[in-house]
């Protein structure tokens, strides 16, 4: 597939996204989009990188999320064991024309085993966000089923993700679930597009999510 092709294809998406499900989103929860680019660059067989840059939207709409650049790195214990860390710079609106900037640092641990086109993942990261002299810190937990044949463009997946603030006894007590379906479409060897919907559950409110996601990998 040709790269001007790829780009229509990506263009495209974006455009017709915050249209995609208004039936979805008018009869229940807040209705919100997540556009990313992400790259995924192997410095070593063991040692990787992977940095993106995000846009998310809420209130139907109506009103912009957050802009986010984030970059990590990753290191391959073995085959089926991953260590990660990284940082994320999140620009926020929180309302009535007031911008906030927000920092996130990040340590996970991925573990993943596969039978024959099946992967099962689970990862466990640490977050401390800091925003305003306050810091939250979270344990976030994710389960991932995927499905990827090398005859096949497409690989659908569903991800689970538990998170748990921590902290002053609170921990066992779940802040956020997020449960993501989605499939990934590969448009050529380094270049794919993952189309997702996300509904999220949190104690004030719960959020439809539609996503996009072009990922560029070397």
């Amino acid at each position: 597939m040709g790269l001007h092709k790829i780009s229509f294809a990506v263009v495209f998406v974006l455009l017709m996204l915050p249209g995609a499900v208004p039936a979805v989103a008018a009869n229940s929860g807040n209705f919100a989009t997540w556009s990313l680019i992400k790259v995924d660059y192997r410095m070593t067989h063991k040692l990787g990188f992977v940095g993106y840059a995000e846009f998310r939207s809420k209130d139907n709409l109506k009103h912009t999320d957050r802009w986010t650049l984030s970059a990590m790195l990753n290191y391959r214990l073995n085959s089926y064991l991953k260590v990660e860390g990284g940082y994320a710079f999140h620009y926020r609106y929180k309302g009535e024309g007031v911008w906030g900037v927000r920092n996130r640092y990040k340590l996970g641990l991925t573990g993943t085993l596969g039978w024959s086109n099946i992967k099962l993942s689970l990862r466990e990261r640490l977050q401390r966000t800091t925003a305003d002299g306050v810091s939250e810190d979270r344990l976030r937990s994710r389960l991932k089923l995927s499905y990827s044949s090398g005859k096949s463009v497409l690989s659908p997946y569903f991800s689970a993700e538990l998170f748990q603030p921590l902290g002053d006894d609170a921990f066992f007590t779940v802040s956020r679930m997020r449960y993501r379906p989605g499939i990934v479409f590969k448009l050529s060897r380094v270049c794919s597009l993952d189309l997702f919907y996300c509904r999220q559950y949190e104690p004030k409110e719960c959020r439809n999510i539609m996503g996009v996601e072009l990922g560029l990998k070397f």
